[in-house]
């Protein structure tokens, strides 16, 4: 709105004084359209409604008093359980999604337990009773099953390097109206190892549109932000650099991987609905006849593969990203690893040399202008174990051909 503000008041052009009358009382044309102007421009900037500005917070639930039909679907995905306080028993996950924390770490229970991060389709961390993450070399991440890479629920380490508690400082990404603070507090529910306080645990509706008060008070003229606010979390450190970690990128690196994608300019609402979840079947991606189909038509006519193989993500999104479990994939000449979540770069090379990451391993090889590639035993040989890389290089060629 303030543009359209500006552009209104800069079309009425402002006069010296010798412009002003050109005789006694006499007003010059201009000047009845200098007032006219000016009056619709305070008549524009009285009726416009102001974006929000109050830092506070409804709770997600005033939100739902209007926009059930959303908040039905946002509950169903992951982003209100980053953080879960325990009230004496395991955190809740929504019937058909997670199946949840069967047990807290061992030799405790629930009551020594104040929150749970995560536990929603891929992994559990833990706070103590003053609000420390959990650390040590077992038992302190419990990792869900993963049926796409065979893994059963386990446990595993976490921070193992580190003192045997680290405070919380992730309330960036995984709460709402996150306020750091440090040693000194304020602390979150008086906790001391919670540097800093939210306005509610998890990922909600205000944090990506905004403190919600003066909206749900007026609705028509305290207006909430409806930018996609995806990078503010789904990204670490240098967005135009990909961190990796074991062969597989990090978790949270998508934002990055889309920068190094030929998608760069469409932004991630393109494929996703903001509001759904992608994981236990909630709807967020939106189906490849909606995403890829639609400027792809030619490419998704893959005479040569197989029908197993119809499906863009296949190839164009293997599992080359890791936030809890990985597996190793052996093939004819060498191996791969796979890990839990999708690549995001979507461009691959056909170079069997390609090497996808940076010598020492720490990040996502990029050509001079940022442009990242999977390689072809990311995208062909962790399926196809049977064959090697001149096979691929042969047939990834093949995929699109046409007849």
């Amino acid at each position: 709105m303030m543009g359209n503000d500006e552009s209104n008041s800069s079309s009425c052009r402002t006069h010296s004084p010798e412009e002003e009358y050109a005789g006694p009382m006499k007003t010059r044309t201009s000047d009845y359209f200098f007032m006219l102007c000016l009056a619709l421009y305070s008549t524009i900037t009285a009726s416009t409604p102001a974006l929000a500005t109050t830092d506070t917070y409804a709770g997600a639930e005033t939100c739902a008093a209007c926009h059930r039909n959303i908040y039905d679907g946002y509950r169903q995905s992951g982003h209100p359980y980053k953080i879960q306080k325990v009230t004496g028993g395991p955190p809740a996950y929504p019937p058909g999604t997670s199946p949840g924390i069967p047990m807290p770490p061992k030799g405790m229970d629930w009551d020594d337990i104040s929150y749970v991060i995560g536990g929603y389709g891929w992994k559990a961390r833990f706070m103590d009773r003053e609000g420390y993450i959990l650390t040590g070399d077992a038992d302190r991440q419990y990792n869900l099953a993963n049926e796409n890479l065979g893994t059963q629920p386990h446990w595993i380490g976490y921070g193992s390097g580190e003192a045997s508690r680290k405070p919380y400082t992730c309330g960036t990404c995984h709460s709402t109206g996150w306020k750091a603070s440090g040693k000194d507090g304020p602390h979150q529910d008086g906790l001391p190892g919670i540097y800093g306080t939210w306005a509610s645990p998890g990922v909600t509706c205000e944090a990506c549109h905004g403190p919600g008060a003066a909206h749900a008070a007026s609705p028509a003229t305290a207006k909430l932000t409806v930018e996609p606010n995806c990078k503010m979390c789904h990204v670490r450190g240098d967005e135009t650099s990909i961190d990796a970690s074991g062969g597989l990128v990090r978790h949270h690196e998508q934002y990055e991987d889309l920068l190094a994608s030929p998608h760069r300019t469409l932004g991630c609402m393109a494929c996703h609905d903001s509001h759904l979840g992608t994981r236990y079947g909630r709807g967020g991606f939106k189906g490849q006849a909606g995403t890829c189909v639609q400027c792809h038509q030619n490419q998704a006519r893959a005479i040569v593969a197989p029908e197993p193989h119809r499906a863009c993500t296949d190839c164009h999104m293997p599992y080359a990203a890791k936030t809890a479990v990985s597996s190793r994939v052996e093939y004819q000449d060498g191996f791969v690893p796979k890990g839990d979540l999708r690549s995001h770069i979507f461009r691959i090379s056909p170079d069997p040399g390609w090497n996808m990451f940076t010598d020492d391993g720490r990040f996502v090889r990029t050509d001079a202008e940022n442009r990242a590639y999977l390689a072809l035993d990311y995208t062909c040989l962790s399926c196809h174990t049977g064959k090697n890389k001149a096979w691929a290089t042969k047939n990834a060629k093949r995929i699109h051909a046409q007849k």
